[in-house]
């Protein structure tokens, strides 16, 4: 499975990708409440568990897009947990 840089480079090319990422910065910066929600809701923090292997599968999507997004942003995974627990300031 390719990582998230290549795949964006793979979509968007060595002088589109950069201008990608901006435009997530840019569309997230001051949105702590927003970021903490999808953090949430795509389970940066936390286990996956789920039933069944087709619901362990939207969840790892879900978690995915997450990484996508954190990425995009410039977050790292010690972001992760501070952003779980509420203390999240894109700002810094």
């Amino acid at each position: 499975m390719p990582r998230l840089t290549d795949m964006v480079l793979l979509l968007w090319g060595r002088a589109q990708a950069p201008k990608v990422a901006d435009e997530y910065r840019l569309a997230l910066a001051g949105r702590d409440l927003l970021i903490r929600d999808l953090a949430m809701f795509c389970n940066a923090a936390a286990p996956i568990a789920a039933p069944s292997e087709f619901e362990r599968g939207v969840e790892e999507g879900k978690r995915r897009v997450w990484l996508h997004v954190a990425r995009m942003c410039g977050l790292k995974a010690s972001d992760f947990v501070t952003i779980a627990d509420g203390g999240f300031s894109h700002d810094r």
